[in-house]
């Protein structure tokens, strides 16, 4: 396993920015996350939120929540989620990932 120093993963103060760059914005990428999940529930049939988290054994006013973009979602909880919805990571985060 490669061994990478601490300054690939985390932004440290005074470091340098690679040109052409671009910041991700918390709230855009919360916002794209909800709507991804929300076009693939009802791709899976689901009419609402409600039903999906039932099914899915989630909090249902949370994933109401976590589609509308409006809280944050865990590593763990995201991977729950796709999970059921029968798709990888990777899948969920495709190349079509910012289309709504």
């Amino acid at each position: 396993m490669p061994i990478y120093p601490i300054g690939v993963f985390y932004r440290m103060k005074g470091a340098k920015r690679k040109t052409g760059s671009v910041r991700q914005d918390p709230e855009e990428l919360r916002k794209s996350i909800g709507a991804k999940l929300k076009k693939i529930r009802k791709e899976l049939g689901f009419g609402n939120g409600d039903d999906f988290a039932y099914a899915a054994e989630i909090n249902r006013s949370q994933y109401g929540k976590y589609e509308a973009g409006s809280q944050d979602i865990r590593l763990s909880t995201l991977l729950k989620i796709v999970n059921s919805m029968d798709l990888t990571l990777e899948e969920f985060f495709g190349k079509d990932f910012h289309s709504k």
